[in-house]
């Protein structure tokens, strides 16, 4: 076969041939425009199933992954400022008698303020405590350590140690911090409890994620003073709350 060309022979005698030539017709065709267009549906489809995929399982990743920094924020600043209010009055008592053995100790009580707050939008509080260091690990005067917890305008937890010179930031993404104050049987704000009397601190902080788009819907949650607030972004929020006690002022 050559250039689709058949060529047949038929040889009848001897002396006489005859050639029958017969041309057969290329079978080769190209694509259709219907079939072209069918095929490029169906890879677009493809690539829009792929392309929703992915961007499902990229916002379904920062979605978990807020969502872990925003708890891990939350366990931190509970931590930080819980173990701040339960040391708050600590007295670092000497066991070291100038005479006798039998001698009691020079100090039983903790002299000083040991624990106050201011009302706000939000709350701030300022604990004292016998420390080498204060909340900024800069070496505390006198060996006690003051410590002023806030939140400044951008929404960051900072603290003001005695020992520093100048605030610094703790925490970002922290949005409110109330605080109620154990005065006796029932829990009040800083400017009604009597500080002298306070036994036990009733803490809120309210933390949000730390990337916006996150939620498929404006988020609807309760704040720290309880109330049902409809969020103006679609930031994931949170509120952690807890009930210290001042070890130095129960028995």
């Amino acid at each position: 076969m050559k250039s689709g060309i058949l060529n047949f022979v038929f040889q009848a005698a001897p002396n006489n041939m005859q050639v029958t030539t017969f041309r057969a017709k290329s079978k080769e065709s190209g694509l259709t425009m219907v079939e072209l267009m069918v095929a490029m549906a169906i890879g677009l489809f493809l690539v829009a199933v792929i392309a929703t995929l992915f961007v499902g399982a990229k916002q379904t990743y920062r979605s978990q992954d807020n969502l872990s920094r925003l708890q891990e924020n939350g366990r931190f600043a509970m931590e930080l400022l819980g173990r701040n209010i339960r040391d708050a009055g600590y007295t670092n008592i000497s066991f070291a008698p100038p005479a006798s053995l039998y001698a009691p100790p020079s100090a039983t009580s903790f002299s000083g303020t040991a624990i106050t707050g201011t009302d706000g939008a939000p709350d701030s509080i300022t604990v004292s405590y016998d420390a080498a260091t204060d909340c900024l690990n800069a070496a505390a005067p006198g060996g006690r350590a003051v410590n002023a917890f806030s939140i400044n305008a951008s929404k960051q937890l900072i603290c003001l140690g005695n020992g520093s010179a100048t605030s610094q930031v703790l925490l970002d993404d922290v949005e409110d911090m109330q605080i109620l104050y154990g005065d006796g049987s029932k829990y009040v704000a800083a400017g009604t409890a009597v500080m002298a009397n306070v036994t036990a601190v009733r803490l809120c902080v309210l933390i949000r994620s730390s990337e916006d788009s996150l939620a498929p819907q404006k988020q609807t949650y309760i704040d720290c003073n309880g109330n049902s607030v409809t969020a103006t972004d679609w930031r994931v929020r949170r509120a952690f709350s807890a009930t210290y006690n001042l070890r130095n002022r129960t028995s």
